[in-house]
């Protein structure tokens, strides 16, 4: 039994009107209410009761109404990211988690409940990601079971993350505020005091004016410090020493010190406690500010997307959530609204600003059946649309997804910071000590040795170590998002700044990937209409920009074909599929070859060839023509200018690979290969020590793209391309390889900085205080200073890549020939 009528759980007191007994395990048990009841026997029962001894609770109680949340499946159901039928995901923020022990708890609880695969809880933004089969759960059940272990889970969405980094921004700002007004107090006693050191003073006044020092120090350590106190126990419960118990070890050093100096009459230096918080909080606002800075622009993106949505049912018009929309939905855009999910357009046609996807600032005309994404504005007339996904998959929602995962994967030249910072905090202790022990045994008074150790504690940062990766990593992906370029993580980035050579895929990456068939050729006894039917039959079935080219055509001529059911496609090669008067086979001439079908010579120039054949007997032949992207001679040079070395990489015939290769000073080309082959192909020049980038259309390079040491896709929106390629260009704008790889390039270049800066700092300012040389407070400025400084060399980079290309297009737009 308790003595304190407090909550066992919650550890709130407990009004006698509410208490609740219960006999657990042989014991009597008080809680405050039924809820705190059941989540002490959930979690006694499923073996996890060490949680209370574990847990570190700076705060009681558990948030409002955790127990009486009801969830709603609909609207939970447009968070929902599907994989496949037996796999899904959802993303939450998570109220009411105090410790890294909640973490630990729900991790452990969740990934016992049945159709959950795994729980990832994020302690820093209490963001959770959960992946589950939704064949044996449910979002739902998913949210009643954190709900009823006492926290209360929300749908995460970019304004509830930043709800919270506002709240945690206000509550350092109050902090801080609170800190540096009793600092500047706290100065004129310090003053004070040191104007009686040197001049005299009456003892008694003395005594008062370092009571009132005391007083004023007490809640800037406790109150202003609380979060350096807080993550320094936590450290030490889970055995893993932190910035924060370097902080805590050298304020309450100077702070206890003081008191004990205050009892027997000596010196006090409680202006040093106060001034080291009041600096380092500063230096945090600095960080805080500038990754709030950093992220903003994906935060601008995310909630173009509006919340909600005009939705139509029947004659009527509901306006509801935009997560609540489902596939199948029908809805209504107004002109001046922006499209909440991707849709395909039903009714009506208009103009859209796609500048948001695409970055072209030109609208573009949309009709019946043409796709749209969300975020893009309808500019000129009502339209209806079909929802094509729900808001959780839509290709904004895809691209922050992507960044995110860049901000959040780790460069591999962080992991020696990593390594370093591991070692770095027990070192600077056994210093610190060591300091200590040196100056006390030296003829110094002993408040001379204690303030040097203090500065050891104080001036040593692996803050800087931790933040000089991070946060370039952080700007850059940023910047690089807002520009159509996606990095799939800071590995990807990293790399990306080592490439050496460029490898490109032909049709649809240097060329507009918008073929048209320039001559039909028939075999004797065929016609072109048969042929450009029998050819339109097979492709049906591939979204190839070749085949597109081709049924484009056909519908030009009044064909209509429906597509054969069974169409095998062998890659780089063709397609095949069988029909009453035999098998058809549509693709290149070494396709046909290879299936026993004579082919005459055909002279075809520099144009592209598709033979067909039906039933073992050539039928003629299509040459198609898909000129150059306008900018790709301009940024092929850029990319050479830069001192990378380019190839082509194609599947057709010698004498196309050889004329687009010297339209674009392209030296080095291999011809009629294969996907294997081109995977192969770059597989060999790795192991010549070659850092290769392939750049493709995402449709069918995926052995080369996964081959290459970065696979960057000319997406354009393309799903396969944001799923399989390591770097998405949004915009088929081949200016923005040259773009990514400068960006790649810098950054490389800022981490080393900041490495450097962060060993060099270390390596100079621990033995300056160390030796008596670095006074405690001065310690802070310098610590708060290190973190500072490499956070504002990350921004910089920011600015430098935003200056730099904007310079760069200026330019380039000049140096276009215009036309008279």
């Amino acid at each position: 039994m308790n003595d304190i009528d407090t909550c066992i759980h919650c550890n709130l007191p407990i009004p006698p009107s509410d208490l609740v007994i219960d006999e657990i395990d042989g014991k009597e048990l008080r809680f405050c209410c039924h809820g705190c009841q059941g989540v002490y026997r959930i979690i006694n029962g499923a073996g996890l009761n060490n949680f209370y001894q574990r847990r570190d609770w700076s705060e009681q109680g558990v948030p409002a109404g955790v127990f009486e949340a009801e969830f709603d499946e609909s609207m939970l159901a447009g968070h929902v990211i599907n994989h496949s039928e037996e796999s899904a995901e959802i993303s939450l923020i998570i109220e009411g988690i105090r410790c890294a022990s909640c973490v630990w708890l729900l991790e452990k609880l969740l990934s016992k409940e049945q159709g959950i695969d795994t729980i990832r809880v994020n302690y820093g933004t209490h963001r959770a990601q959960v992946r589950f089969n939704p064949q044996k759960t449910s979002p739902t059940k998913i949210f009643a079971t954190i709900s009823r272990l006492g926290y209360l889970p929300h749908p995460f969405t970019s304004g509830a993350a930043q709800q919270a980094a506002a709240r945690e921004q206000r509550s350092l700002l109050i902090r801080f505020g609170t800190a540096a007004f009793l600092s500047m107090q706290l100065m004129g006693f310090s003053f004070a005091l040191y104007g009686g050191y040197f001049h005299g003073i009456d003892p008694a006044t003395r005594q008062i004016i370092q009571y009132f020092a005391a007083a004023v120090t007490t809640p800037v350590v406790f109150y202003s410090g609380w979060p350096f106190l807080a993550g320094a126990w936590r450290s030490l419960k889970n055995r893993a020493p932190s910035m924060d118990l370097l902080i805590s070890l050298g304020v309450l050093t100077a702070y206890s010190y003081s008191l004990y100096a205050l009892v027997v009459g000596g010196e006090v230096y409680f202006d040093t406690a106060a001034m080291i918080i009041t600096l380092i909080l500063l230096g945090r606002l600095f960080e805080g500010s500038a990754r709030n800075r950093s992220i903003s622009g994906i935060d601008r993106l995310l909630q173009l997307a509006p919340d909600s949505a005009n939705r139509i049912v029947g004659e009527e018009i509901h306006a509801v959530a935009s997560a609540s929309l489902s596939p199948g939905d029908l809805i209504l855009v107004r002109p001046g609204e922006r499209i909440p999910v991707d849709c395909w357009i039903t009714t009506g046609e208009t103009e859209v600003d796609e500048a948001t996807i695409t970055g072209e600032p030109m609208p573009v005309l949309r009709q019946p059946g043409d796709r749209v994404s969300a975020g893009t504005l309808n500019l000129t007339t009502s339209i209806k649309l079909k929802v094509e996904r729900v808001a959780a998959e839509s290709f904004v929602a895809r691209m922050a997804r992507m960044v995110e995962e860049a901000q959040n994967r780790k460069a591999p030249i962080q992991s020696l910071a990593d390594r370093v910072a591991t070692i770095f905090v027990p070192l600077v202790i056994l210093v610190a000590a060591a300091t200590w022990i040196f100056w006390s045994s030296s003829n110094v008074p002993h408040t001379e040795a204690l303030l040097n150790a203090v500065s050891v504690l104080i001036v040593a940062c692996p803050c800087a170590l931790g933040l000089a990766t991070p946060t370039a990593v952080l700007v850059a992906s940023g910047n690089a998002a807002a520009r159509g370029i996606l990095f799939r993580g800071g590995d990807i980035l990293e790399m990306t700044g080592r490439i050496n050579l460029v490898a490109f895929d032909k049709t649809g990456t240097l060329t507009l990937g918008k073929p048209t068939i320039e001559q039909i050729i028939p075999a004797s006894g065929q016609s072109a209409e048969k042929l450009l039917r029998l050819a339109c039959r097979v492709e049906s079935g591939s979204n190839h920009p070749i085949a597109l080219g081709i049924i484009a055509k056909a519908k030009e001529e009044g064909i209509v074909q429906e597509a054969s059911e069974s169409i095998e496609t062998v890659p780089g090669r063709g397609l095949r599929t069988a029909s009453d008067d035999g098998e058809i086979l549509v693709g290149s001439r070494s396709f046909l070859i290879e299936n026993n079908i004579e082919i005459p010579i055909i002279e075809s120039e520099n144009l592209t060839e598709v033979y067909v054949s039906l039933g073992g007997s050539w039928c003629g032949i299509l040459l198609i023509h898909d000129p150059l992207r306008e900018n790709a001679v301009q940024a092929v040079a850029r990319l050479q200018a830069f001192g990378l070395q380019t190839v082509l990489l194609t599947g057709d015939r010698p004498e196309a690979a050889n004329q687009i290769s010297a339209a674009l000073a392209i030296t080095n080309y291999r011809a009629n290969l294969s996907p294997a082959d081109k995977a192969a192909w770059i597989n060999d020049k790795q192991l010549s020590g070659l850092k290769i980038m392939m750049v493709g259309d995402g449709i069918n390079d995926a052995p080369a793209l996964s081959s290459a040491d970065v696979g960057c896709a000319m997406a354009g929106g393309t799903d396969i391309a944001l799923e399989t390629s390591d770097l998405v260009l949004t915009k088929t704008d081949l200016s923005r390889l040259y773009e990514a790889i400068f960006i790649a390039r810098k950054t490389l270049q800022v981490i080393k900085q900041n490495l450097f800066w962060a060993f060099t700092y270390n390596f100079i300012t621990i033995p300056l205080a160390a030796s008596g040389q670095l006074a405690p407070v001065w310690a802070a400025v310098t610590m708060a200073s290190s973190s500072v400084l490499v956070v504002g060399n990350s921004l910089r980079l920011g600015r430098l890549i935003r200056r730099t290309l904007s310079n760069s297009k200026q330019s380039a737009i000049a140096k276009q020939p215009t036309s008279s």
